[in-house]
């Protein structure tokens, strides 16, 4: 292995560990776990659909603020604007290899195009991948200001090249 790749991954793994992601050793660990939760919440979703889903979409909203409290803290987030609404959730597409970019039209709105789905694999047979997606989103805009809304004119998940949300203040 090249020390230019070494070099890579170790920048890379000290920029996770800034951000507070959890170890190798601990990932493994909640595979376990991740797995019976996840067939779990399948069968509730199976049985009890509308008891459940408004559960899970609250779950995705408080996820989206929790994380977003921690990239805001990383990021120094102090704006309340659209476009620093945006900020953290581009912090998570990049943390997915995913590319991003933020349009900002003015102090109250702004946008942006994702290439892929940063939850394409969440919840995966449990809900559609939209459900975690609008509330983890919504989660993290309401984190940086509380009256942030948005709409999302274009998805992945609905065969469009490009996701697309518009955040209005």
């Amino acid at each position: 292995m090249s020390s230019r790749t070494t070099d890579r991954r170790d920048r890379f793994a000290r920029s996770w560990k800034l951000l507070g992601i959890p170890s190798k050793s601990k990932w493994k660990g909640s595979l376990l776990n991740n797995r019976i939760l996840s067939r779990a919440m399948s069968r509730l979703m199976d049985r009890f659909q509308s008891q459940t889903l408004p559960i899970l979409e609250d779950t995705c909203y408080e996820m989206g603020k929790e994380d977003c409290k921690q990239l805001q803290d990383t990021l120094n987030v102090k704006d309340t604007s659209a476009s620093s609404c945006l900020e953290p959730m581009e912090m998570i597409c990049l943390l997915n290899g995913i590319d991003s970019e933020i349009i900002s039209k003015n102090k109250n709105i702004a946008s942006m195009k994702i290439n892929a789905c940063p939850f394409s694999d969440v919840l995966v047979g449990v809900v559609p991948s939209i459900v975690v997606c609008k509330n983890y989103f919504r989660g993290t805009i309401q984190t940086i200001n509380k009256n942030a809304t948005f709409i999302q004119p274009e998805m992945k998940c609905n065969e469009d090249e490009v996701c697309e949300f518009v955040v209005n203040i």
